[in-house]
């Protein structure tokens, strides 16, 4: 190679070098200019806050564009996850994005003389509903359609994902579907990343819940879903047998009259993110009688309790077949 080659091949190389070194410094200088801004909002009310952005993503009253609509949508979706983890400060900044991609304030304005929500009349609306849509006859055809929307994150199987950040709802029963369905869009059990699908802007009123549920209904269960770690099974047998086995049932099927779900084969990180929450008083529409039950436990107990749970499978009639798919679903897979 010639010296002028050599000259021009390390000129190339230095100025390659500067310019990665200029995008660091501006990265860096953009990130402190971010955490600096005053309308970053770091002790944000996230729940509050959340509910301006869903309005504020049905109304789009700035009339931004579909691609700012479809950014935030994304993006409050991730801020969800990351609040439900836990990691505060990341699901406010996250959320900020979209009150600057949706340009509105974060904040709401006071109103004046505004009570906070009436709990029971929240509950009485919801159970209201519960009933008028457990005397519908369910149409599973118009189940199906509205379960589409569902599909994106529960699956067109109905699983869920095993890491528990989504349930599995195959062969829940319709009974049990229609309550926390309505309690979640009521708002006697908070669910943020369920509020815009269970709305009955989203998905029609009290004939659109009894179908979906009657749709969810049909749905076979798998048994290879998110199981614990396998230790203390036999204390975990126990503990449910002394706890949950009464409303749950023996071999946890459930009690649609009570609206005791089915936790057959459900998610085992699931299962312990609900105990935790229905624990400490967090899921309002919690059975009161559960929460009285549990709230002696010690978590390593309930952890085992819990993955005996995870383990306990439906009849095999109920179960799916090993690979088997949805073939409801089977034209929007093949494209």
């Amino acid at each position: 190679m010639t010296a002028m080659k050599l000259i021009v091949l390390r000129r190339a190389r230095k100025s390659d070098r500067s310019k990665h070194r200029r995008r660091l410094i501006a990265v860096a200088a953009a990130t402190a200019a971010l955490l600096a801004t005053p309308n970053l909002v770091l002790a944000m009310d996230f729940p509050a806050a959340l509910k301006r952005v869903d309005h504020a993503l049905k109304t789009n009253p700035s009339q931004v564009s579909q691609f700012a609509l479809d950014s935030c949508f994304k993006r409050r979706s991730f801020a969800v996850k990351l609040y439900e983890s836990r990691q505060v400060d990341r699901a406010e900044r996250s959320l900020q994005f979209c009150f600057d991609a949706l340009k509105v304030s974060e904040v709401a304005p006071k109103a004046k003389g505004k009570a906070a929500p009436d709990m029971d009349k929240i509950k009485a609306k919801a159970v209201q509903e519960t009933e008028q849509a457990l005397n519908l006859t369910p149409n599973v055809k118009h189940g199906l359609e509205v379960y589409r929307e569902c599909a994106s994150c529960h699956k067109p199987e109905g699983w869920g994902l095993t890491n528990g950040s989504v349930p599995q709802l195959a062969g829940q029963h319709s009974n049990v579907v229609i309550k926390q369905l309505v309690d979640i869009r009521a708002g006697s059990r908070g669910n943020p990343m369920m509020n815009p699908y269970s709305c009955v802007e989203a998905i029609g009123g009290a004939q659109s819940v009894a179908d979906v549920a009657g749709y969810i209904d049909t749905l076979e269960i798998s048994v290879a879903n998110g199981k614990g770690p396998g230790i203390n099974l036999e204390v975990g047998e126990r503990l449910y047998r002394e706890n949950c086995a009464r409303c749950h049932g023996a071999s946890g099927e459930g009690d649609p009259l009570k609206y005791a779900p089915r936790i057959q084969s459900q998610h085992y990180k699931y299962l312990v993110r609900q105990y935790r929450w229905i624990r400490d008083s967090k899921r309002h529409n919690a059975n009161a009688e559960m929460t009285a039950q549990i709230k002696d436990l010690k978590m390593t107990e309930a952890k085992a309790m819990l993955d005996y749970v995870s383990r306990l499978e439906p009849p095999e009639e109920l179960q799916a077949p090993e690979g088997w798919q949805n073939p409801d679903f089977a034209e929007s897979k093949s494209n």
